[in-house]
C-alpha cells in the first residue's frame, strides 16, 4: 500500500476499539509495509523501536525476528536509534557502515535470510503531542555496498517525517501500556 490516505482509513477502523494485541500487530505490520512499498525496501530494512514507560530503553516492535533481540539504552552514545530519540529529529546516514554504531543487531538473521550489513540508514522519531515514544528506521542493506541501492535524500526524510506524524497517533492508540519487547 503506497497511499497514506488509504492507510489512515484502515487504521481508523483497526484502532477504533483501542489497544488489543491484534490491533497492535496489524498497525505495526501495516506501517512497515507502507514504507517497504514507498521506498522499495525488504521487510527487514524497516525497524520500529518503542520506548518503555520510563523512556529509558528502546525495544524492537518490528521486525519480528528482532523483538527478542534485546534493548537499546536511550543513554547509549553509540546507538543511532538512541541518538535520533534524544535529538528528537530525523537523521540520514548514507555511510552508516563507517560510523560508530551498535553492530549487534545486524548479525541476527531473519527467517531464511542471510546476514546483510546496513549501509545506509534514515530514521525519525515517533511522537504524539510532542511526546516521543519510539523511532522508525529505514535502512538499505546488502552483503556488499553495491547491493544497498541509492542514497536516502532530504526529500526521502521529509516524506518519512510528514507521513509518520500522521501515522504515529494510531500506533500510540494501540500501544500496550507496558511495552518492552518480548524478552524471554
Amino acid at each position: 500500500m503506497k497511499d497514506i490516505n488509504l492507510l489512515l482509513e484502515k487504521f481508523k477502523m483497526i484502532t477504533g476499539e483501542g489497544h488489543s494485541d491484534t490491533a497492535f500487530k496489524s498497525v505495526i505490520h501495516d506501517i512497515a509495509k507502507f514504507y517497504c512499498d514507498n521506498f522499495d525496501l525488504e521487510p527487514d530494512e524497516v525497524a520500529i523501536l518503542l520506548t518503555d514507560k520510563d523512556n529509558m530503553v528502546l525495544s524492537f516492535a518490528y521486525p519480528e525476528h528482532l523483538v527478542n533481540a534485546g534493548m537499546i539504552p536511550i543513554s547509549s552514545p553509540d546507538a543511532f536509534a538512541a541518538r535520533v530519540f534524544k535529538m528528537n529529529r530525523g537523521l540520514i546516514e548514507n555511510n552508516f557502515n563507517q560510523m560508530k554504531h551498535l553492530h549487534l543487531f545486524e548479525f541476527i538473521k531473519g527467517p531464511g535470510a542471510k546476514v546483510r550489513k546496513i549501509w545506509k540508514m534514515m530514521s525519525t522519531i515517533l511522537c504524539v503531542d510532542d511526546l516521543g515514544f519510539g523511532i522508525i528506521e529505514l535502512s538499505r542493506k546488502g552483503v556488499v555496498i553495491d547491493e544497498a541501492g541509492e542514497d536516502f535524500s532530504p526529500e526521502n526524510l521529509e516524506f518519512l517525517e510528514d507521513t509518520i506524524i500522521e501515522i504515529a497517533p494510531y500506533l500510540r492508540k494501540v500501544l500496550p501500556t507496558d511495552f518492552r519487547g518480548k524478552l524471554v
